[in-house]
């Protein structure tokens, strides 16, 4: 049996059942656009969950959350848009790799 993931007020009986969840939402529609509602609350934990991006924004606030495909594997990926009008992408395998030991809401 898998190690629970809650996250976001969200529970999974086993890491594979986040990871769809998390494909599930960066899929819904097409890359670029805005996740809104319980999606973007869920992200928001996901990110929360995550100090080293926590660190990385610092003082600004995320206005925003996007799914955009990564510049650079051209797979999508969650993004972060700041305050001050700067993009900061994140991963949830990252997050989920580290869980249970990640800080999750």
């Amino acid at each position: 049996m898998g190690i629970v993931v809650s996250v976001g007020g969200v529970s999974f009986p086993a890491k594979a059942g986040f990871i769809r969840h998390c494909q599930a939402i960066l899929h819904k529609e097409e890359g670029g656009s805005e996740i809104v509602g319980e999606d973007a609350a869920f992200v928001d934990a996901i990110l929360k969950g995550r100090p080293d991006k926590i660190a990385e924004i610092g003082p600004r606030k995320v206005v925003r959350y996007l799914r955009k495909h990564h510049r650079h594997c051209n797979t999508p990926c969650f993004f972060a848009e700041l305050d001050d009008g700067s993009i900061l992408d994140f991963s949830f395998k990252k997050f989920i790799a580290a869980y249970p030991n990640a800080t999750v809401a």
